[in-house]
């Protein structure tokens, strides 16, 4: 894309290409702040939404660059690589074309042990799978789209995709717990209780801070589960239980985790924990005065534990 554009030629005049010219080298320069040094520490991440279609293969490596198969071949054939005579190869190096028919002239500084035979015969498989036509011009094809082609929305929705959870809704609303706990587990689930994040969308003017901290924003996730006063709280549950837990990401990968039959036990015993707390086990303990918990805030954080402890029945 764009390959006579001016700001491309001078980013690649300045830091220089890498293999192929799909990217520049990174900038290690002292100097300055470096716009393109930090665009370009996410290319690793860019990279790996992308896929590289064979067209003349004179811009892939035949050997480092992933374009057969899911790894790059010097990977999945490790020590057919080290014998290769030309680490260093495109694809259009190796590649020979007699009319109709393509052929890989791939040579090695010696022959094949027996035990590396079926590697060598593996590897030609591989590539004789593959059958480039050398009609167009080397692609890197952007797998979030239909024709390939990058765009900024399909990124961002790449980087902020969350994890394909399956939570079973019904079994929620069919135990225990009162209703008002339910409705607040389902809303909090579906990242709709009013924090100030969720205030802002609805163009509410209030400061974008955490309301038990002062500080950092205060989203869903944040208030019941990454707050430090939240953390704190979580893991005096965990203590109590002698539990080592891994504090998921969402509120709902929470509730799906807990409701594997290995944490029902853990869930009965938080929720039991937690109840008591919520009828005065705070009241003028040490940790009310350390962490200076709010009332409002205890009482939804005791509502995902009740949820979770009649879950578990």
């Amino acid at each position: 894309m764009e390959p006579e554009a001016l700001w491309k030629v001078v980013v690649h005049s300045k830091y220089g290409n890498l293999w192929g010219g799909w990217c520049t080298r990174e900038g290690n320069g002292s100097y300055g702040v470096g716009m393109w040094k930090q665009i370009r520490r996410g290319w690793r991440m860019f990279a790996n939404n992308t896929k590289l279609l064979v067209g003349e293969g004179t811009r892939i490596s035949f050997w480092r660059d992933i374009w057969c198969g899911e790894e790059a071949l010097k990977d999945t054939f490790p020590c057919v690589y080290l014998v290769a005579c030309d680490q260093e190869a495109s694809v259009a190096d190796l590649l020979v074309r007699s009319g109709d028919q393509v052929h890989w002239n791939i040579t090695f500084c010696r022959a094949a042990h027996d035990w590396e035979v079926n590697s060598f015969t593996d590897l030609f498989n591989r590539v004789y799978s593959m059958k480039p036509n050398g009609l167009h011009e080397d692609k890197l094809w952007w797998k979030h789209t239909g024709k390939g082609i990058f765009s900024v929305c399909s990124y961002y929705k790449a980087l902020t995709a969350t994890p394909n959870v399956s939570f079973p809704w019904k079994r929620l609303w069919r135990n225990k717990a009162p209703h008002k706990t339910l409705f607040f587990v389902w809303t909090a689930a579906l990242g709709k209780i009013l924090t100030t994040d969720n205030l802002r969308k609805r163009r509410v003017i209030i400061t974008d801070w955490c309301c038990m901290r002062k500080k950092d924003g205060e989203s869903v996730n944040h208030l019941l589960l990454h707050c430090e006063t939240a953390r704190a709280l979580w893991c005096e549950v965990f203590r109590q239980v002698g539990l080592n837990w891994v504090m998921p990401k969402s509120v709902l990968e929470l509730l799906a985790s807990w409701a594997c039959r290995e944490e029902i036990y853990m869930s009965k015993l938080c929720g039991r924990w937690y109840l008591s707390a919520s009828c005065g086990a705070f009241g003028k303990s040490e940790m009310n005065e350390h962490l200076k918990i709010r009332r409002g805030h205890l009482r939804s954080f005791v509502s995902i534990c009740s949820a979770l402890y009649f879950y578990g029945l």
